[in-house]
Protein backbone atom coordinates (compact mmCIF):
# COMPACT_ATOMS: atom_id res chain seq x y z
CA UNK A 1 0.00 0.00 0.00
CA UNK A 2 1.48 3.31 -1.10
CA UNK A 3 0.12 6.97 0.04
CA UNK A 4 -0.78 7.44 -3.31
CA UNK A 5 -3.47 4.32 -3.15
CA UNK A 6 -4.72 5.49 0.24
CA UNK A 7 -5.29 9.09 -1.52
CA UNK A 8 -7.03 7.43 -4.35
CA UNK A 9 -9.33 5.44 -1.90
CA UNK A 10 -9.90 8.65 -0.35
CA UNK A 11 -11.77 10.11 -3.09
CA UNK A 12 -13.42 7.65 -4.26
CA UNK A 13 -14.90 7.01 -1.06
CA UNK A 14 -15.95 10.75 -0.74
CA UNK A 15 -17.36 11.00 -4.22
CA UNK A 16 -19.21 7.74 -3.61
CA UNK A 17 -21.04 9.53 -0.47
CA UNK A 18 -21.52 12.67 -1.99
CA UNK A 19 -23.18 11.10 -5.30
CA UNK A 20 -24.95 7.84 -3.33
CA UNK A 21 -25.75 8.72 0.04
CA UNK A 22 -26.98 8.08 2.80
CA UNK A 23 -24.71 8.30 4.19
CA UNK A 24 -23.64 11.69 3.54
CA UNK A 25 -20.12 12.13 3.94
CA UNK A 26 -18.55 15.79 5.10
CA UNK A 27 -15.12 14.70 5.24
CA UNK A 28 -12.38 12.12 4.59
CA UNK A 29 -8.38 12.26 5.16
CA UNK A 30 -6.00 9.84 5.13
CA UNK A 31 -3.58 10.50 8.44
CA UNK A 32 -0.41 10.13 8.58
CA UNK A 33 -0.80 6.43 9.96
CA UNK A 34 -2.19 5.50 6.52
CA UNK A 35 -5.20 4.92 7.87
CA UNK A 36 -9.12 6.25 6.37
CA UNK A 37 -10.69 8.86 8.44
CA UNK A 38 -14.15 10.54 7.42
CA UNK A 39 -16.88 12.11 9.67
CA UNK A 40 -20.79 11.57 8.23
CA UNK A 41 -23.88 12.41 8.64
CA UNK A 42 -27.24 9.45 8.59
CA UNK A 43 -30.52 11.12 9.46
CA UNK A 44 -29.80 13.25 12.52
CA UNK A 45 -26.82 10.91 13.50
CA UNK A 46 -23.52 12.63 13.11
CA UNK A 47 -20.92 9.98 12.98
CA UNK A 48 -17.38 9.07 12.09
CA UNK A 49 -15.24 5.71 11.46
CA UNK A 50 -11.88 4.74 11.33
CA UNK A 51 -10.56 1.87 8.84
CA UNK A 52 -7.37 0.12 8.02
CA UNK A 53 -5.91 0.43 4.59
CA UNK A 54 -4.50 -2.98 4.50
CA UNK A 55 -7.77 -4.88 5.68
CA UNK A 56 -10.45 -4.87 3.32
CA UNK A 57 -13.82 -4.42 5.32
CA UNK A 58 -15.98 -6.81 3.28
CA UNK A 59 -13.22 -9.65 3.07
CA UNK A 60 -10.48 -9.18 5.43
CA UNK A 61 -8.51 -9.87 2.81
CA UNK A 62 -5.45 -7.60 1.52
CA UNK A 63 -7.45 -5.06 -0.95
CA UNK A 64 -6.32 -4.79 -4.44
CA UNK A 65 -8.70 -2.72 -6.03
CA UNK A 66 -9.84 0.94 -4.91
CA UNK A 67 -12.87 1.49 -6.50
CA UNK A 68 -13.82 -2.41 -5.04
CA UNK A 69 -12.35 -0.93 -1.18
CA UNK A 70 -14.18 2.27 -1.24
CA UNK A 71 -17.36 0.40 -2.00
CA UNK A 72 -16.32 -2.06 0.50
CA UNK A 73 -15.94 0.96 3.34
CA UNK A 74 -18.99 2.74 2.55
CA UNK A 75 -21.02 -0.60 3.12
CA UNK A 76 -19.31 -0.59 6.41
CA UNK A 77 -20.40 2.34 7.58
CA UNK A 78 -22.60 1.96 10.67
CA UNK A 79 -25.74 3.80 10.42
CA UNK A 80 -26.44 4.04 14.29
CA UNK A 81 -23.83 4.93 17.44
CA UNK A 82 -21.86 2.96 18.58
CA UNK A 83 -22.18 2.40 22.54
CA UNK A 84 -19.72 4.29 24.20
CA UNK A 85 -18.13 6.32 21.42
CA UNK A 86 -15.22 8.76 21.49
CA UNK A 87 -17.50 12.25 20.86
CA UNK A 88 -14.97 14.35 18.61
CA UNK A 89 -15.08 18.68 19.09
CA UNK A 90 -17.69 19.25 16.16
CA UNK A 91 -20.01 16.20 17.74
CA UNK A 92 -19.38 13.19 15.41
CA UNK A 93 -19.56 9.88 17.76
CA UNK A 94 -16.35 7.75 15.96
CA UNK A 95 -16.03 4.29 15.32
CA UNK A 96 -13.22 1.76 14.45
CA UNK A 97 -13.11 -2.19 14.25
CA UNK A 98 -9.51 -1.13 16.46
CA UNK A 99 -9.13 1.96 18.96
CA UNK A 100 -6.25 3.38 17.66
CA UNK A 101 -3.29 3.03 19.50
CA UNK A 102 -2.32 6.34 20.28
CA UNK A 103 -6.42 7.02 21.94
CA UNK A 104 -9.28 8.51 19.57
CA UNK A 105 -8.17 12.09 20.34
CA UNK A 106 -4.20 12.10 18.91
CA UNK A 107 -5.76 10.11 16.10
CA UNK A 108 -8.41 12.41 14.75
CA UNK A 109 -5.94 15.59 15.38
CA UNK A 110 -2.80 14.07 13.74
CA UNK A 111 -1.15 15.26 11.00
CA UNK A 112 -2.65 14.11 7.65
CA UNK A 113 -1.47 13.33 4.38
CA UNK A 114 -4.86 14.47 2.85
CA UNK A 115 -8.05 15.76 3.12
CA UNK A 116 -11.63 16.09 1.09
CA UNK A 117 -14.42 18.16 2.42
Amino acid sequence: MTGQWAVTVARRLHRRGIETPPPLIDETWVGTDLALYLRYRVGAHKLAARFRLDVDPSSGAWPTDADQFAAAVFHALPAEPEPDPFVDEFGYRWWSAAVPHIGWPTAVDSRRIVTIS
